[in-house]
């Protein structure tokens, strides 16, 4: 396995995701800028906490009585 990218399964890749997205339009007279908003979208926007965990827990403070309807 390669770690370098493949540019040619990148170039189609965002290709397939413009057409996906309704930006084949966009994506054939400025191929470069929907490019780098689709790298800029993808990307994460920052590191994940030390003491993150993938277990979803609902929070503390969260009472379902509070949200009862009338009726219940």
């Amino acid at each position: 396995m390669n770690d370098k990218p493949n540019a040619d399964d990148t170039t189609q890749w965002i290709g397939i995701f413009a057409r996906a997205r309704g930006l084949e339009r966009a994506y054939a007279l400025y191929p470069d800028l929907v490019a780098a908003a689709i790298a800029r979208g993808s990307a994460s926007l920052g590191p994940l906490p030390a003491d993150f965990s993938a277990v979803i827990e609902p929070a503390v403070s969260f009472d379902p009585t509070k949200f009862a309807g009338p009726d219940t």
